[in-house]
């Protein structure tokens, strides 16, 4: 299962789910009450956002204007790109320690269901680039 090349692929692809989202009227609202500054913080290789939904920004991990998270999921780029397909359980992935996550979990869990409603926006930006690469089949 393949994952991202690079940072900049990372904020591409799950950054640009959450700028679309924040962009939609029923969701922004949703989103930006969950109160939650994310890391998304991936291996293989070294790469990370910072999900400001509060803000309604996204940045990359190393911009140094990025805000401090409330809790931070790490995880392969593999693990992320089949977690926004929808194709990972979030618990069973934390007990397997395929995702590890630190800081503020109660807010995490606030966003999980909202997360649900990005994965088709996901796969069909993947799709709309022609990164059937990146697509799992269900």
């Amino acid at each position: 299962m393949p994952g991202f090349a690079d940072e900049d692929e990372l904020y591409r692809y799950i950054g640009g789910i959450f700028e679309t989202a924040l962009a939609d009227p029923e969701l922004e609202p949703k989103l930006r009450g969950t109160g939650l500054v994310l890391r998304q913080q991936c291996t293989d290789p070294e790469a990370a956002l910072v999900i400001d939904l509060p803000g309604g920004a996204v940045w990359k991990g190393a911009d140094a204007a990025a805000p401090a998270p409330d809790a931070t999921m790490t995880m392969s780029t593999e693990t992320a790109n089949a977690y926004w397909q929808g194709t990972v359980n979030l618990t069973f992935a934390m007990a397997k320690g395929k995702v590890k996550v630190d800081g503020t979990v109660t807010k995490l869990l606030q966003l999980a269901p909202l997360a649900k409603k990005l994965f088709p926006v996901y796969v069909d930006r993947l799709r709309a680039d022609g990164r059937e690469d990146l697509l799992i089949s269900a």
